[in-house]
């Protein structure tokens, strides 16, 4: 009895067992299939690569580790060898683990790669043992999805049909690939009712595609890079305040980008804006896609075809006509140059700590070099003076103490097109004398050569002419884009800007895509930025560039009115050979810091900083406030004639800080007729 009540308690345990693990077995395989164990199971992938070579990091260096406990012991009983090994140490620790971590970004693909790409060109600390090996993933960029296999399932549960039946063709190798998506070239079928369209070139198409699992992978990897660059402040590899830079800017890029129905809007609005008449676009030559909305969903972009190559290419050639080197990419070039800038320009923000104060400089790191970035300014012109050749800086050193920027950038480009000229001449020459009967055999094969090769110069000297003529449309539209429309791509690198081929012109046009970027501005914020940029403009005295900035809400240690005008100034004046110094930068750092910086002015300052910076890397030294000041002051007549009463009592108090005083008089005192109109009329109502 004894055994069989002893049986059925074993069989009885074991079926509980069983069950229970049955259960746990099911509900595991679940989460796994779910989005959130798909990202768990892909953190786990990130982490077997990557804890090994953090625990190494972590036994040789970080102050916990019992290891390092040990040689300081030996240290402080004199062994000097022991300090002098460290650096080397470290060193080899970064060449050891450096291809590591590029083998765990290429495993993983999507956001890994992308980190590794503006890693590799960014200005943070970054060991160079890395830098090196990230910088190959420039050009070694891993593959796009099959379109079979991945982007045509896509397509047609979005569509909800095949897609035979809305185009006629698509082209299965992407014209761009990035993280999040690819863009594929395509024609819509002829006569479709929904397409309404029957010109062929109306037809052409360019899809974007949101990758299946982005929705739940760049989440997921945003987490897992967050958790990574924690322990790699907590070992001391990277600064907190840098890291926090690079993840915070890097994190708000990809989840804005992952809003397809956004970036949807942001294009249209800019579209519609660009068939105004009264807008730049038409004046300048500049033209953007149209929207098909019944071809959009929020994993679909579909919009017309722009044809022609992207201004990076045709800017890379001008480069390297100008003796610059442009080997780690145009858009490393700009970026690079940007961040240099916006760092000085804040770098007291790092050591203050404040985040909001590092959001200026978090606007100026993101975007990767697969499909997107670039940037620039003060420094931009330093990194570019300091890429070209040893006697072209040293002269660039000596010229700037001597002469204006302007006027060195203009002798370097025209010293270019001087020897455009001459070798078109050369060519034309060879060819003349190939052609006479008598000469023509007396010229030698090798300047046959050379006369092909050199064949382009004309055209090289036609396309640096038109330069200046891209760099005022640009600017001209970004600013309709900002002060007159309140929508603006914040993203304008070369990448995102395509030489168009017209028909009907000499003259090509630009092209301006990916919206994914985009930041809009309400009439208050527009006026604030208008306010300030015309001070700048003005060369207004220093209280009353100081006071509109204070305006926006900019905050530092000591309230340095100086400070914020020479701020101001390197934002939005022209370059001076001043800025070229680094000294000059310290001193400014020294009189004061920024401990808070504003929202709206952030991404503003990031895209005349992109515009800026291709514009120097191209000799061309601009001011963004001249450039603007047209558009900004139409911004402030527009806000002061159609202010609100509800914006009026916003404005009434802004007085409060004796700098402001006599820069918004003109807006208090709309604001107090305002208040008073809306009083009387109260009081006539009762």
């Amino acid at each position: 009895m004894l055994r069989v009540g002893l049986q059925r308690v074993a069989r009885g345990t074991a079926q509980v067992v069983s069950g229970s693990a049955l259960v746990a077995t099911t509900g595991v395989a679940a989460y796994v299939s779910t989005e959130q164990g798909r990202g768990m199971r892909r953190e786990l992938l990130f982490w077997k690569g990557v804890a090994p070579v953090v625990f190494d990091y972590y036994w040789n260096f970080a102050s916990s580790s019992p290891y390092v406990k040990y040689q300081k012991y030996l240290e402080q009983q004199g062994d000097k060898e022991v300090n002098e090994q460290e650096s080397k140490k470290l060193q080899e620790l970064h060449e050891r683990h450096a291809p590591e971590i590029l083998n765990v970004l290429l495993e993983l693909k999507g956001l890994y790669v992308k980190l590794g790409q503006v890693l590799s060109v960014t200005t943070l600390p970054i060991p160079e043992s890395y830098r090196s090996k990230f910088r190959t993933l420039q050009s070694d960029v891993p593959g796009w999805e099959a379109f079979e296999e991945s982007v045509k399932p896509v397509l047609e549960r979005e569509l909800n049909r095949p897609i035979e039946e809305i185009f006629e063709s698509i082209d299965p190798v992407p014209c761009g690939a990035a993280s999040i998506g690819q863009a594929h070239k395509a024609v819509l079928r002829a006569n479709d009712n929904d397409n309404n369209v029957d010109d062929d070139e109306d037809r052409q198409v360019i899809i974007k595609i949101q990758y299946p699992d982005a929705s739940w992978q760049i989440p997921a990897d945003i987490q897992c890079v967050g958790d990574f660059l924690k322990i790699c402040v907590f070992f001391g590899v990277v600064d907190e305040s840098a890291a926090n830079l690079s993840f915070n800017e890097f994190s708000r890029q990809f989840i804005a980008e992952l809003d397809y129905d956004q970036e949807r809007r942001n294009l249209q609005d800019i579209y519609q804006s660009s068939l105004d008449p009264k807008a730049p676009y038409q004046r300048r030559g500049v033209v953007v896609p149209q929207v098909y909305p019944e071809l959009c969903t929020s994993k679909i972009i579909t919009m017309t075809y722009l044809p022609g190559p992207k201004l990076e290419e045709e800017a890379r050639r001008q480069l390297q006509a100008l003796g610059i080197d442009t080997k780690k990419g145009l858009r490393s070039l700009v970026r690079t140059s940007a961040d240099t800038n916006s760092q000085k320009a804040n770098e007291q923000a790092f050591a203050n700590g404040n985040q909001s104060a590092r959001d200026v400089n978090d606007d100026t790191l993101e975007n990767d070099p697969e499909t997107e970035s670039t940037q620039s300014q003060n420094d931009a012109d330093s990194s570019t003076l300091a890429s070209q050749g040893s006697w072209q800086r040293t002269a660039a050193q000596i010229g700037s103490k001597l002469v204006s920027v302007n006027s060195l950038l203009g002798t370097v480009r025209m010293a270019r097109r001087v020897q455009l000229w001459c070798t078109v001449l050369s060519v034309k020459s060879i060819d003349i004398l190939s052609e006479t009967p008598l000469l023509g055999s007396m010229v030698p094969s090798s300047l046959h050569t050379w006369a092909e090769d050199h064949s382009t110069a004309s055209k090289q000297s036609e396309r640096m002419a038109l330069t200046k003529e891209w760099i005022d449309a640009l600017f001209d539209v970004h600013g309709h884009q900002i002060f007159n429309l309140g929508c603006f791509n914040a993203d304008a690198h070369p990448g995102n800007i395509l030489v168009v081929e017209d028909e009907n012109s000499s003259k090509p046009k630009l092209g301006l895509i990916d919206f994914g970027q985009c930041r809009r501005l309400t009439r208050r914020e527009q006026a604030q930025v208008a306010r300030l940029l015309v001070s700048v403009a003005n060369n207004e005295p220093d209280e009353v560039i100081a006071a509109a900035f204070r305006d926006m809400g900019i905050q530092t240690k000591n309230d340095s009115t100086e400070f914020l005008s020479k701020f101001a100034k390197l934002m939005f004046g022209p370059l001076q050979s001043y800025h070229l110094d680094h000294a000059w930068h310290k001193e400014l750092h020294k009189q004061d810091g920024v401990t808070y910086f504003p929202n709206q002015l952030s991404l503003v300052y990031r895209t005349s900083m992109l515009l800026r910076g291709l514009a120097v890397s191209l000799q061309f030294n601009v001011s963004v406030g001249d450039l603007w000041k047209e558009q900004a002051l139409e911004a402030l007549d527009r806000y002061d004639s159609t202010l609100t009463v509800e914006e009026a009592y916003e404005m009434a108090p802004v007085a409060s800080h004796p700098a402001r005083k006599g820069v918004l008089v003109i807006r208090r005192e709309t604001a107090k007729e305002l208040v008073q109109d809306m009083q009387e009329s109260t009081v006539a109502s009762r």
